[in-house]
């Protein structure tokens, strides 16, 4: 799934593909996998019924935001080879919107995960 998003003032391409879970590993040494629980409890707080802090509260912890930023990174590496590591890219921007873009990422790992029916 190919899809762009709009990250602090840039427009920023994403996919997912194969061979997300491969540049995970290899630029990370983490298991794509095993993260893409901690992604996925990302989505469950930011929709839950909680206050704004307490989901702040709950989305800094356990490296959390590392984690979706190494996310947001792969799809974006995986549409575009010759994009930055990770720190150099962050710092290309002003701004990082977590809250903005969560739906989105979130839809890419879900989209790259589901079945087709035949």
């Amino acid at each position: 799934m190919e899809k762009t998003i709009i990250l602090g003032n840039k427009k920023v391409k994403l996919v997912s593909s194969g061979a997300s879970p491969i540049i995970y590993k290899a630029n990370f040494q983490s298991d794509f996998f095993q993260d893409l629980g901690i992604i996925l409890e990302l989505a469950g707080i930011a929709t839950s019924d909680k206050s704004e802090i307490e989901i702040m509260t709950e989305v800094m912890g356990n490296n959390r935001i590392r984690i979706f930023q190494q996310f947001a990174w792969t799809y974006a590496k995986n549409a575009n080879q010759a994009i930055l590591t990770l720190d150099e890219w962050l710092a290309e921007f002003e701004e990082f919107p977590i809250f903005d873009i969560l739906s989105e990422v979130i839809e890419l790992v879900v989209t790259s995960l589901s079945t087709k029916k035949a």
